[in-house]
């Protein structure tokens, strides 16, 4: 993978997104209708607020707190990139805090996308592949 690439080039953009007044049933239902494992927390005015796995989903449907709100168990101030941030930097964070996905912001504190572990290793196969 070029040292240059940045998270722009691999992020997501079309995001899922759940707030942290919904509940842990409507956040567990997007999960699964998603098929995926970390859902971004953000406020009315899009702005990120937390992240939601489903890890911590399954925390309190064990607790049988399926009524319970998202911003109970979301991790707050959650370790973010911007489109800027070189992919290898994205990968030290992943690496460093055993995550699976970083939050992508703007400057003006907004959610732009997310970057996952499949996302970079999608482009690092894509730069691998032999040309036809």
């Amino acid at each position: 993978m070029a040292a240059t690439m940045k998270i722009e080039s691999v992020m997501t953009t079309a995001l899922v997104t759940v707030r942290d007044t919904d509940s842990i049933g409507e956040a567990e239902a997007e999960l699964t209708l998603g098929s995926m494992r970390h859902v971004p927390v953000v406020d009315e005015n899009r702005n990120l607020v937390g992240m939601l796995s489903a890890r911590d989903v399954l925390a309190a449907l064990a607790k049988g707190k399926k009524r319970v709100r998202v911003g109970e168990y979301m991790s707050r101030d959650p370790i973010t990139v911007t489109p800027d941030t070189p992919v290898y930097q994205a990968i030290d964070l992943l690496l460093e805090n055993r995550f699976g996905s970083l939050p992508v912001i703007g400057n003006d504190g907004h959610l732009m996308g997310i970057v996952t572990e499949t996302d970079i290793l999608r482009a690092w196969r894509e730069e691998l592949m032999p040309s036809p």
